[in-house]
């Protein structure tokens, strides 16, 4: 199974591997990630989306904004395509909890989650570099971002994998052959096989 799915993803796999892991009693033979770190990465970038909203915001200066939406292009990018490994940010958030007791969680969900806030960003760099917008639409869409970092770093709650799982629901996504962990348990999917 566990070389399946590295031949499946190959060097770009969206979590890691752990041979024999088991989360809550249950194996885990798909990819994952730390969710310490994941959260801790939602908080640096809700931290530099924060700062460049205000002044946004506040001083109507879109500079910093500019900015931070290429970070985020990029971030997300590289989370989405190339995989966890390959993001600066993953590895500052990383470092951070390094100490800490690693939480795995299933990292399929998490990278749906992180498509979203590529289309974000790419919607915002769109807004700002090629029609050159500057206003409420922006300031909606970067607030929109915030709040789902913000839930993800304070609370745990990822709003991107509640619409994952809300489409697996509806069956317009493929229902997983063994449902991934999630933080605490919260996944609304459960499989006999899981």
């Amino acid at each position: 199974m566990i070389t399946t799915l590295k031949t499946k993803y190959g060097l770009f796999m969206p979590g890691k591997i752990i041979p024999e892991l088991s989360i809550n009693g249950k194996p885990a033979p798909y990819p994952v990630l730390n969710e310490r770190a994941v959260r801790a990465g939602a908080g640096i970038m809700f931290v530099m989306g924060s700062i460049a909203f205000a002044l946004a915001l506040l001083s109507q200066d879109f500079r910093a904004l500019k900015i931070v939406v290429v970070i985020f292009f990029i971030d997300f990018f590289t989370k989405v395509i190339l995989g966890p490994k390959f993001s600066i940010i993953s590895h500052i958030s990383n470092l951070i909890v390094r100490k800490q007791k690693p939480e795995f969680v299933g990292a399929i969900q998490k990278r749906f989650a992180w498509s979203i806030g590529l289309t974000m960003a790419s919607l915002m760099i769109v807004l700002l570099y090629v029609f050159e917008v500057r206003g409420p639409i922006n300031l909606a869409v970067c607030l929109m971002c915030l709040t789902f970092m913000w839930l993800e770093t304070s609370f745990g709650i990822c709003i991107g994998c509640k619409i994952y799982y809300g489409l697996i629901r509806l069956k317009l996504i493929k229902e997983p052959e063994i449902a991934p962990a999630c933080p605490g348990g919260a996944c609304p999917i459960n499989k006999s096989s899981n």
